[in-house]
């Protein structure tokens, strides 16, 4: 990694600058599978070596002003260019078996083969941007960008502009005392993405085998009128303080669109290929963002600052196309749980098998007590929270300070695919209930008569979680939740002016903890009979992948706690 920056000032209002980046990234990862591993073990085992080098480049160069127009008028300016570059070489390596039982290197491979992926994507812009300013109490913000983008087709080229306007009415008139700021701002943006690589023309892929190898080429159907993923987004906010800024608020309400999103459909087998890639949608979020500080006790000994901070977003598919209603996350069906994407509805709506219930709502069981399920996916849940909240307490007594934040989600469902997975063998606790039998569910047949025939745990466990490919109802969690997200409790260590001291200007030490405890965890959204519900046992918060299917959880890390000291010296 490299980083190189210039600025040179042409005259005392005018300057230019440039920076370079290289960032380059090298893995290399080797996979040893031993022979007899299920599933995936080979004759004599298996090897596979990855070697993946990723590379990004960034030069860009800008020049900048500013000047007083007047007395009262200013105005800041800057233009500039930028070139991004992208490129990513990965090579990979598999034995398909090994001669030599569990020698893991290439040179005992059975079947050698070795497959390489490459691409490059590039992206040249120019842009520029002014700042006016009145009295310095009303600002105006503007700026126009342009992007060339090597994933796009001829021309290549799209814009996004923005512009804002921020007024500091505390300066501008004349205020109540007891209101000590007042600002308020509108702002509209664009901006913009390519959208992915290789879409633009038919793609074939080379693989090794009999003569000179094989060519096949790709099953997704090119998109040569590719366009530009934009998103449009407004907002307004307003900020204020009182009482000599003892307490104060800021609120900020915001809505985006966004188009052109890029969706994958299926194609019948007649047209040579199984899918397309075509442009649509306009997907909204709107929301608000509320934070609240205050210093209930200042003194000269003792202080006390509090900030609350609260957000809600609710999202829509305002529309996809005439081609496609409804679009699936992720690749399409899920083992628990399937993240969709559908028109008219909001964004990240979830489906899953669910335990079948007649029209009266009751849950329909079969003859022998054990639960059936629904023939369709259906809705369950949707795993966005419906509000945010953080609350922050400080507290200073002469040298000593004490911060304590607790955190927390309202709203939202996660599916457990590890506890599914699991609970086709018995292992979580819940499985311990009822193995040796007399467990009634009190359910109902197809026709509506109560059914009373005891079952056992394992009858009831297997089907909910079909082995891989379960009914996520059954391993459905409402995701609240609210913990102590971080604790810090520090002194300042008094210093003489004379030794030691004459050097350093502060020293300070603390004990920092971070994720210490629960005060709330949700429970499973399905009250089993005779088992209740259960406390949700993982980490909601934690990254269920690097894409947007999210919402089902497998084999997701623990979260982690952190306890230390931190030493901190002021020269």
């Amino acid at each position: 990694m490299g980083f190189l920056t210039a600025k040179f000032k042409l005259t005392n209002w005018l300057s230019i600058s440039g920076r370079a980046n290289l960032d380059r990234i090298f893995d290399r990862g080797d996979n040893e599978v031993s022979q007899g591993t299920i599933l995936w073990g080979k004759s004599g085992g298996d090897y596979q070596i990855s070697n993946i080098i990723t590379t990004s480049k960034w030069f860009d160069v800008m020049i900048e002003g500013n000047n007083s127009i007047s007395t009262d008028w200013k105005v800041n300016y800057r233009v500039g260019a930028i070139y991004q570059d992208g490129k990513y070489d990965a090579t990979f390596s598999a034995a398909n078996g090994l001669n030599i039982t569990n020698k893991f290197s290439m040179n005992f491979s059975k079947a050698p083969s070795v497959n390489s992926s490459n691409s490059e994507v590039q992206t040249q812009s120019v842009y520029g941007q002014v700042n006016f300013s009145f009295k310095d109490a009303i600002f105006l913000d503007a700026s126009l960008r342009n992007d060339w983008d090597s994933r796009l087709p001829e021309p290549y080229t799209f814009q996004y502009p923005s512009i804002g306007v921020s007024a500091l009415l505390s300066e501008l008139m004349k205020l109540p005392s007891s209101i000590s700021f007042l600002k308020a701002s509108v702002n509209y943006a664009q901006v913009g993405n390519g959208g992915r690589f290789g879409l633009l023309n038919t793609v074939y892929n080379y693989s090794q085998g009999a003569g000179n190898g094989f060519l096949q080429r790709s099953a997704t159907l090119p998109i040569p009128g590719l366009k530009p993923e934009i998103v449009k987004n407004f907002e307004i906010g307003l900020e204020t303080r009182f009482i000599d800024n003892r307490i104060g608020f800021s609120a900020t309400f915001y809505k985006s669109n966004s188009f052109n999103q890029l969706l994958q459909v299926a194609l019948p087998v007649a047209t040579g290929y199984s899918s397309k890639y075509i442009n649509a949608g306009n997907i909204q979020n709107q929301g608000f963002e509320f934070v609240l500080t205050g210093k209930p006790i200042s003194n000269r000994d003792f202080n006390w600052d509090v900030a609350f901070n609260f957000g809600l977003n609710r999202s829509k598919v305002v529309e996809l196309s005439d081609e496609v209603k409804i679009f699936y996350l992720g690749g399409g069906f899920g083992r628990s749980a399937t993240p969709v994407v559908q028109e008219g509805r909001a964004y990240g709506d979830l489906l899953a098998f669910k335990w079948q219930t007649d029209a009266k709502g009751n849950r329909v069981v079969t003859a022998a007590g054990k639960p059936v399920l629904t023939q369709e996916q259906e809705f369950i849940g949707n795993y966005y929270p419906k509000e945010n909240l953080g609350l922050t307490n400080t507290f200073t007594f002469k040298r000593f300070s004490l911060r304590v934040l607790i955190d927390g989600r309202i709203g939202g469902t996660v599916v457990s695919g590890t506890e599914m997975n699991l609970a086709f063998s018995g292992i979580p606790e819940v499985t311990e209930n009822f193995r040796e039998g007399n467990w009634s569910l009190g359910g109902v047949d197809a026709n509506g008569a109560p059914i009373t025939k005891p079952i056992n745990s394992q009858d009831f466990w297997q089907i909910a979680s079909g082995k891989r490919y379960g009914a996520g109802e059954f391993f459905a969690y409402d995701a609240t939740s609210f913990r102590v997200r971080e604790l810090t409790f520090g002194y300042d260590i008094p210093l003489k002016s004379t030794g030691f001291a004459s050097f350093v200007k502060g020293l300070r030490i603390a004990f920092v903890s971070r994720n210490l405890f629960w005060i709330y965890r949700g429970s499973s959204i399905m009250d089993i009979p005779g088992v209740g519900k259960r406390k949700m046992w993982f980490y909601p918060d934690m990254s269920l992948g690097n894409g947007n299917w999210q919402g089902v959880e497998y084999g997701t890390l623990p979260a982690t706690r952190s306890v230390g000291l931190n030493l901190k010296v002021t020269l």
